[in-house]
């Protein structure tokens, strides 16, 4: 019969990680969850800081399970075996791979942003709904930008939800969050042009010029951008619409826009590792 550490759902600890799951604690407690294999070792490699991770094992049995699970020893981090109920307990959503991990929260200030050379910046603004704020950060790691500024966010950067649509990329882009103000105050003294989407510029994506350090800045798809934005703006850009449809998801719209900046700066397709494509 297998043995584990914990065995009760009443046991302290477990009731603590449950408590992460609502944003006033994992605020109160400066600790947040990282659940799956794949997101984990983002986080390893992203520098986040684990206070403890949780395994199941009978759940965590594949490949990429046990190689997180030895870099994670390999690094000396606590790893308390939990039976599947309590295991069930603390897991966000079901296909964690028998994982999850206890984190210090990352600052995401300006400060932290990379600023050599010539800077490739998505700001998301006022992006309410986590599914897209993950989206938003996965299409930013993929087409290689330099960072993101998060303004106004209508959720923490810390949700679960944004962990798992961004795939763990959320660990592997350099991100801040700030007031708008702050952010486009911050732009203006590192002379970044400011480039906003909107689907009532006159100018399409592909005329406009993106090859300098500049900052694409999208909105909410209800709301678009605010007013500090449209009045800080150097160039609004649109992306004609074809069809019926006056407007592309906020995701789909960041990445057109990113890897069109990315093509005219090195006039063939964005630099990167690899010639992967798709999920």
């Amino acid at each position: 019969m297998e043995r584990f550490d914990i065995t009760s759902t009443h046991n302290p600890r477990i009731k603590s990680i449950v408590h992460l799951q609502k944003r006033r604690e994992r605020d109160r407690a400066g600790l947040f969850m990282i659940e799956g294999a794949r997101e984990i070792d983002r986080a390893l490699r992203g520098g986040v800081t684990l206070d403890e991770v949780f395994v199941c094992p009978p759940l965590a049995t594949g490949e990429e399970e046990r190689a997180a699970i030895g870099r994670i020893q390999s690094q000396g981090i606590t790893i308390t075996s939990v039976a599947r109920r309590v295991f069930a307990r603390i897991a966000y959503r079901e296909t964690t791979g028998g994982l999850v991990a206890v984190a210090a929260q990352p600052r995401f200030a300006l400060t932290g942003l990379p600023r050599t050379g010539l800077p490739l910046y998505l700001v998301i603004a006022g992006v309410e709904k986590p599914g897209n704020l993950g989206a938003l950060v996965r299409s930013a790691d993929g087409a290689g930008a330099t960072g993101l500024i998060v303004t106004d966010p209508g959720t923490d950067l810390c949700n679960p939800n944004i962990i798992r649509s961004s795939l763990g990329t959320i660990f592997t882009v350099p991100i801040a969050s700030a007031a708008a103000g702050e952010a486009i105050c911050w732009l203006r003294e590192k002379e970044v042009r400011v480039i906003v989407s909107s689907p009532h510029a006159d100018a399409a994506y592909w005329d406009a010029d993106l090859s300098g350090a500049c900052a694409i800045v999208v909105g909410s798809e209800d709301t678009g951008v605010g007013r500090e934005w449209i009045e800080a703006t150097d160039l609004l850009v649109s992306i004609p619409m074809r069809g019926a449809a006056d407007s592309l998801n906020v995701s789909a719209t960041a990445a057109i826009l990113l890897y069109e900046a990315q093509r005219q700066r090195t006039g063939a397709r964005p630099t990167g590792s690899g010639g992967r494509s798709g999920p």
